[in-house]
């Protein structure tokens, strides 16, 4: 579930295009740091995500960014943003989470990528262990959070808010560690709980076809008893369903980001939270549409 949560470019003006970017980069060079040159080809726009909502609601003012050199193309000009514990903390989710995705998909897959994830996963696993070594409390929510996943989709007839609370809570843990504020800390919690069942509920939808094929679980094929012989050319009406409901948790996560007092990073995560989001669910729309033609 990675790579959802992304601005919408055009409506961003281009100072603030630059400041993501900025952001972007800065976890970039982190993972490069602390976690070696290769562990940067995990970079997600998810981590950003967290960085940006976190300063927005904790900073009072905008880092200075200072003009780099990408490590990967020395001919690009960057601009970073000092390393602070934010960062590093992005960092380590990002490699957390991506060991475990890692081992959901030696677990599920088959074939070809199943191999590659098995050749993959000594590398990462030495990364993971760094990782957990510096964030054990992160490893803890999202090893809990999997093993839940697990057991819930064990269950065939699950439902659809079911399928997706252990993503969505150990998001909303996630996003609210260390906040010592409880009103803050409440917020924080109901974005993240909101934006990970948004992501998972966007996975599902994207990966609905795909999930039946293979026989693997997909709530949105159990709520609309979809099977192979249904499920290459979705209904308007079920695509419209699952529209319905991902638009209201995106509405949710909006919600909640407007109780809190925003002090920088404002229009960027704006911008995710209202457009990006809802630019991503057009997205796979047209996709699932486009395949009906």
């Amino acid at each position: 579930m990675f790579g959802y949560v992304k601005p919408d470019k055009p409506e961003l003006k281009i100072k603030e295009f630059e400041t993501y970017k900025a952001v972007y980069c800065s976890v970039c060079r982190t993972l490069g740091k602390h976690y070696g040159i290769l562990s940067r080809f995990l970079l997600t726009y998810d981590s950003a995500f967290y960085v940006i909502v976190l300063k927005c609601l904790l900073q009072s003012e905008c880092d200075c960014a200072e003009r780099g050199v990408c490590r990967f193309n020395p001919l690009k000009k960057c601009h970073y943003i000092p390393e602070d514990e934010l960062l590093r903390r992005a960092a380590a989710l990002t490699v957390i989470m991506f060991y475990y995705k890692l081992l959901d998909d030696i677990r599920d897959g088959r074939g070809p990528r199943k191999l590659f994830c098995y050749i993959l996963l000594p590398f990462v696993k030495n990364k993971f262990k760094k990782a957990v070594k510096d964030y054990s409390q992160f490893d803890g929510i999202i090893s809990l959070s999997m093993k839940k996943q697990a057991q819930t989709e064990l269950n065939k007839d699950c439902s659809v808010d079911r399928a997706c609370d252990p993503s969505a809570t150990a998001l909303g843990e996630i996003f609210s560690y260390g906040i010592d504020d409880g009103e803050l800390r409440r917020v924080l919690y109901r974005i993240g709980y909101c934006v990970g069942r948004w992501v998972y509920l966007a996975d599902a939808f994207d990966d609905l076809e795909k999930d039946v094929k293979s026989g693997s679980f997909n709530p949105f094929a159990v709520k609309y008893g979809l099977e192979r012989e249904n499920v290459k050319n979705l209904d308007d009406e079920v695509i419209d369903g699952i529209s319905a409901s991902i638009r209201l948790t995106a509405n949710e996560a909006a919600s909640a980001f407007d109780l809190a007092q925003h002090k920088c990073y404002s229009p960027i995560a704006e911008n995710i939270i209202y457009d990006g989001m809802e630019n991503e669910l057009i997205n796979i729309i047209h996709k699932k549409r486009g395949a009906k033609k």
